[in-house]
């Protein structure tokens, strides 16, 4: 195996940890078994184990190799999910001025539940991706104030902003040069929408020097289409009338996600393990599970329904 490191993944950022969950998903097309940790030096960085990937023509090292295998396969997934997917979720929504197409999460529980049935036929036809989305973005029991599908706790657009619609822009952006700027340097947001999920991307007017709408947002587009992978390790379960998203608590106001950092090399069955565990019922076992420190992030919701992290706060 070769360990690579990845300095632009903060595990303590809800941002930089659920890329480092999305990268550990695909690493598994191009390694049967890539293992993911976090380095308990200070840095919170995540790290990858990899077998040394032959596909990949260079010289250098095996890291360099790794990089260049990561880089390319994170771009690749980007630009196959040009057009039609079976996890694309798209309805009518009825408005003043007529009906229009959206594509985001909050489809009427029908259209929904429509949905979730053409993600279990893929899934039995052997197509796994569409199901697991499917679950990552909510159920057709939970229903809001409208009416309409409650989806994931990490559902943080609102207004003319769509889901899927933001996505589809990150996703367009994504290029190999971005990714390994963002996987290997770090700090490398552009102009561009964003899907609310980075706290630094927090534009408070009452705490800023000019208005936020004049600067426009930014996005480091290969993070976000990473994080949108890593979904597929949060998935959301029904509880009577309500749907609770993995690794978040609270309700309303008060929520929160609340994820664990661990420091031995740990395959995606384990990680799912972990985040189902959830880091704050682990107890005594968290140190025999690599757990070396817990990090969790207030959910802020804005008047409009917009939703945003907050800076996260790591006890060991």
């Amino acid at each position: 195996m070769s360990r690579t490191m990845l300095p632009g993944l903060d595990g303590t950022s809800p941002l930089g940890f659920l890329a480092s969950l999305g990268l550990l998903r695909l690493a598994g097309r191009c390694d049967r078994e890539p293992r993911l940790s976090f380095l308990d030096d200070g840095t919170f960085r995540a790290a990858i184990d990899l077998r040394q990937p032959e596909a990949v023509e260079a010289d250098g090292t095996d890291e360099t190799r790794c990089r260049l295998c990561l880089a390319g396969m994170v771009a690749a997934d980007a630009a196959a999910a040009s057009g039609p997917q079976g996890w694309w979720l798209e309805y009518n929504k009825s408005e003043k001025k007529g009906d229009r197409t959206v594509a985001d999460l909050k489809a009427p529980p029908k259209d929904f539940a429509t949905y979730l049935r053409a993600a279990v036929d893929r899934w039995c036809a052997g197509d796994v991706e569409p199901a697991l989305c499917a679950a990552a973005f909510g159920t057709n029991v939970a229903v809001d104030g409208k009416g309409n599908t409650k989806p994931t706790a990490l559902h943080f657009t609102a207004a003319n902003q769509q889901f899927l619609g933001t996505l589809e822009a990150t996703r367009e952006a994504v290029t190999k040069e971005w990714v390994q700027e963002s996987l290997f340097k770090g700090h490398s947001s552009r102009r561009g929408p964003n899907l609310r999920w980075d706290p630094a991307a927090e534009r408070t007017y009452a705490l800023m020097a000019n208005d936020p709408n004049d600067e426009g947002t930014r996005v480091d587009a290969p993070l976000e289409w990473l994080a949108f992978r890593g979904l597929a390790f949060m998935p959301c379960v029904p509880r009577g009338t309500r749907v609770l998203t993995t690794a978040v608590d609270g309700r309303g106001d008060e929520m929160r996600m609340t994820w664990p950092l661990w420091s031995l090399p740990s395959r995606a069955a384990t990680v799912r393990s972990l985040l189902a565990s959830h880091a704050t019922s682990l107890g005594s076992n968290a140190r025999g599970r690599g757990v070396f420190a817990t990090c969790s992030s207030a959910i802020r919701r804005s008047a409009q329904g917009f939703g945003n992290f907050g800076p996260a706060a790591v006890s060991n």
